[in-house]
């Protein structure tokens, strides 16, 4: 994974992948979010995806990533493909504090099955790690969608358990499966 800075220190970087290029959203990702994430099977499998997914909102999340990134509680990431910069889905470290961050990702369904994601996510943890300093990264998904603990699984997180949270009515309940992975801190050196 490679890291591109931009000029300026506080802007968010791009990162670079053999496949992939993860690069800050902009506006003009938005009809590509609102088709892609608006999908019934890709927001069904989230926590925070509406579906359908309202107009303006894709604009709005948009423009709320450049504080979130300022102010160090999530970066976010276009996942787009080297050869084309066309967002075909989304990584990010969410809730980071404390030297910890939840992985949180979609991917849009004609480009699941292909790898991407696991490959998007294993770079967000090298950037975690490099970067922003984190040592312990946590996700969960639903347990009624297996491919997403593929992901974690093939990016190096371990289940450590279950759950069960309130679903998006506020009434039924989902069951989810938790993921983690720590990062051992460098043993002393032998003097």
């Amino acid at each position: 994974m490679t890291i591109s800075h931009t000029s300026a220190v506080e802007e968010q970087p791009t990162l670079a992948t053999e496949r992939l290029r993860l690069r800050p959203y902009r506006l003009d990702d938005a009809p590509r979010i609102k088709k892609l994430a608006g999908e019934r099977d890709v927001a069904e499998m989230t926590r925070t995806i509406p579906h359908p997914y309202p107009e303006g909102e894709a604009e709005r999340w948009i423009q709320q990533q450049p504080m979130a990134w300022q102010n160090g509680s999530s970066v976010t990431f276009a996942v787009t493909l080297r050869n084309k910069d066309e967002t075909i889905g989304t990584v990010g470290l969410f809730n980071r504090q404390d030297r910890e961050a939840e992985i949180g990702y979609w991917i849009g369904v004609p480009f699941q099955g292909e790898g991407y994601c696991t490959e998007a996510v294993e770079a967000l943890i090298g950037f975690g790690i490099a970067e922003l300093g984190v040592t312990r990264f946590y996700a969960s998904h639903l347990k009624r969608n297996p491919a997403s603990g593929a992901v974690l699984r093939n990016a190096g997180l371990r289940k450590i358990g279950k759950d069960s949270i309130v679903w998006r009515d506020g009434v039924s309940q989902e069951q989810v499966e938790l993921y983690e992975l720590l990062i051992e801190d460098e043993p002393p050196a032998d003097d």
